[in-house]
């Protein structure tokens, strides 16, 4: 068979398959409501939903550490995806981590695995729809399933009001999926929750990430460059560490060689997130345009220029939670932000904070 009709037929089978998973979500949606908040025994099985990308990980730890801290003997497990697999070695409590990837014979097998488990809670951590979310959550088939009110939500038996989420951060909008649990989210810290990584941050040090998730948020070699060097006639930055993807360090290396300046070098090459993390929680101080950065300076405490593209007026921004940060929102593309615009928003944090007492007052924080 050619490989293109057996790619084919094998999207068909797997597309027919999660139709046939769905179709089973009707008869759960005409079950009554459990009564809540949900009285589990001190040792339930509670499986998470977060099969997406890493900030998206990431800005949902502090969901875990709560009910780590309610279920101390529970059994957790988190199911990720090919793209945020990176954060396995940094969730901040005992996870068992399982992969899902698309591949429809291995996926089964493995969530096989996980229903004979008798899964007490299934716990979707997406606020949209998703119709993998409802063909995993009939998968495994838990005695409770919470997600939030969507176009998906008769995948759950238990579902929580979406939050306007205009005027709600998402960290706040997903926290509420706590309240059936007993746990009331209002009181919860939103900051992003990792494993410590144990790096003294180096005085002086800057971050400046030049990749980003989308080609319409990165910015122009020339901004890049005249970044650089408004940040260089700082007296108390002594170094400037370019972070980047493996695709940009050819640009990144480009960069360099036109600064001349021995106060900026590339980061090291990494083959993982924690060591990524590594050096992020080695700066300051970071500069980036992708959110993923952002919301792992929030973990680690790092004062951050954040820049994004303008969103709907029905979109809260995924912005830094817990770190002193400046926001910078320019498009329809990052390609015609200005190094001035970006060297303001660095001056005005600068000015708040000083770096010294920026490293003082956040890492201190993140310590705590």
């Amino acid at each position: 068979m050619e490989p293109n009709l057996l790619q084919r037929n094998l999207k068909r089978i797997e597309l027919a398959t999660r139709r046939a998973f769905i179709r089973l979500l009707s008869l759960r949606s005409e079950k009554t409501q459990p009564k809540l908040p949900l009285e589990l025994d001190s040792t339930p099985t509670i499986v998470f939903l977060r099969q997406d990308r890493l900030g998206d990980a990431i800005i949902t730890t502090p969901l875990l550490t709560a009910l780590n801290a309610k279920y101390p003997n529970g059994r957790f497990i988190m199911l990720l995806g090919k793209n945020n697999i990176g954060i396995r070695e940094l969730l901040p409590i005992e996870c068992e981590v399982h992969i899902y990837r698309k591949r429809i014979f291995r996926d089964i097998i493995m969530l096989r695995k996980l229903r004979r488990r008798k899964i007490d809670v299934v716990i979707d951590l997406m606020d949209n729809p998703s119709a993998t979310s409802s063909m995993l959550v009939a998968a495994l088939s838990p005695r409770f399933s919470i997600g939030i009110e969507k176009d998906n939500s008769t995948s759950y038996n238990i579902r929580v009001p979406l939050l306007d989420r205009s005027q709600y951060h998402i960290g706040r909008r997903i926290a509420e999926l706590l309240r059936p649990l007993g746990i009331d989210p209002e009181v919860l810290s939103l900051k992003p929750v990792l494993k410590s990584v144990n790096i003294t941050p180096v005085p002086g040090r800057i971050g400046f990430n030049l990749s980003a998730g989308t080609p319409d948020r990165y910015l122009t070699p020339a901004t890049n460059r005249g970044i650089m060097e408004g940040l260089l006639s700082y007296n108390d930055v002594k170094e400037i560490v370019l972070f980047s993807h493996p695709k940009d360090r050819a640009a990144a290396e480009s960069l360099l060689s036109e600064i001349h300046s021995a106060r900026a070098a590339l980061a090291p090459m990494t083959h993982t997130f924690k060591a990524f993390a590594e050096q992020i929680t080695s700066c300051e101080l970071l500069i980036t345009p992708d959110t993923s950065a952002v919301h792992l300076a929030s973990a680690f405490g790092i004062p951050l220029v954040a820049m994004y593209l303008p969103q709907p007026p029905t979109l809260h921004y995924w912005t830094p939670t817990g770190v002193p940060y400046e926001m910078i929102v320019h498009g329809p593309t990052l390609a015609t932000l200005s190094s001035d615009e970006v060297l303001r928003a660095f001056a005005s944090l600068h000015t708040r904070l000083g770096l010294k007492e920026a490293l003082i007052t956040a890492q201190a924080e993140y310590v705590a």
